[in-house]
């Protein structure tokens, strides 16, 4: 009699081996088809190694295709290798640390820092200034243009020394709405990252199954079918989010497999998927969330003037809260005309 069990996972089993592989910060040994960039990257550093001062760097390009993996392997290089010893690598998300005394705890903290409580900004600077003029560092300020104010930018080029300053962006006009006295002054080469081919998206993947499933439990149309809506889509975030659920669907229905069945079903849950969580979210970006929620097909202008009664805040902060809203899957912005031949966005909430 054939073994009618042989097909069914059993309660002790799993499909994963390693499913903080499929985190979005996870760091692999190796990022794929990102080497050059990598490379160039290292080179802006090494003349801080060799007692020189630093290239500064401006990394952009969308969201999800290596930008801030590629600079954090390049550090964790760096410290493997023992030469944080000469330059410290600092790193700093400004999502969440988006004003100057944010960033600077953060920095404090980084740097073992402990005396912070009751320090004004300009207190803190000093101290971290004092502590990385001994050496040089490599500073770098993911997101950067989510920044409040690019004050903290100034203060860093005029009084640290020696520095390799990198910023990542997916704001690829940021630079050029800086004030001109930054842009003179920081001078950034300049990096941008390319979306990957159907060829490099299908391989990432195949690396991160590797990486995070039991051998040979995927099967080909369903790794297929994962790799073609992720490179649609053009975010391995994207990607990792729906290998995690097509692994967590299949051991829901106790299969041995997973199959295409499975990848369709996760496709599916697409539309309730968001890169960042509502708990996340600073309290300006929760006012603009109630405000679109509130008042559903309304345009920017008008949700704006919500928002301002609120806050009090210049359209700026508005449009740049609004723009990570709908990089984290949150909001959707869309076009829309006039009567009279205009074009207006109107915002709405993608989640429930």
């Amino acid at each position: 009699m054939a073994d009618l069990f042989k097909d069914i996972l059993s309660a002790e089993e799993s499909l994963f081996t390693n499913e903080m592989a499929l985190d979005f910060d996870y760091l692999p040994k190796e990022i794929p088809h990102r080497e050059g960039q990598q490379h160039y990257i290292a080179e802006c550093i090494q003349l801080l190694l060799a007692g020189r001062m630093g290239k500064n760097l401006l990394i952009t390009g969308a969201p999800g295709i290596g930008k801030t993996a590629a600079v954090k392997w390049v550090m964790r290089e760096m410290e493997e290798k023992g030469l944080d010893e000469q330059a410290i690598p600092l790193y700093v998300n400004c999502w969440k640390k988006d004003t100057p005394h944010k960033i600077l705890l953060d920095l404090c903290d980084q740097l073992k820092y402990k005396w912070v409580q009751n320090r004004n900004t300009d207190e803190l600077f000093r101290e971290v200034a004092n502590i990385i003029n001994k050496k040089a560092a490599v500073i770098v300020l993911d997101e950067v243009d989510k920044l409040e104010s690019e004050q903290i930018i100034y203060q860093l080029l005029e009084d640290i020394f020696r520095k390799c300053i990198i910023l990542i962006t997916n704001d690829n006009e940021w630079i050029s709405e800086v004030d001109a006295r930054l842009r003179s002054r920081l001078l950034p080469e300049t990096i941008e990252f390319k979306k990957y081919t159907p060829a490099e998206t299908e391989d990432i993947l195949k690396r991160r199954i590797k990486a995070a499933f039991v051998h040979n439990v995927w099967e080909e149309e369903a790794a297929d079918l994962i790799s073609e809506k992720t490179h649609e889509i053009g975010d391995m975030r994207y990607g990792l989010f729906l290998l995690r659920e097509t692994g967590n669907i299949a051991e829901k229905k106790a299969s041995r497999k997973i199959k295409k069945e499975h990848a369709e079903a996760a496709v599916a849950r697409l539309g309730d998927f968001s890169i960042r969580k509502s708990s996340d979210l600073d309290e300006d970006e929760k006012h603009i969330v109630e405000a679109v929620k509130a008042n559903a097909g309304k345009t920017s202008t008008e949700i704006y003037d919500v928002y301002k009664q609120k806050s009090g805040k210049a359209y700026r902060t508005f449009h740049r809260k609004l723009k990570s809203l709908e990089e984290a899957g949150l909001l959707a912005i869309e076009g829309d005309f006039t009567p009279t031949g205009g074009r207006v966005s109107r915002v709405r909430l993608k989640k429930a």
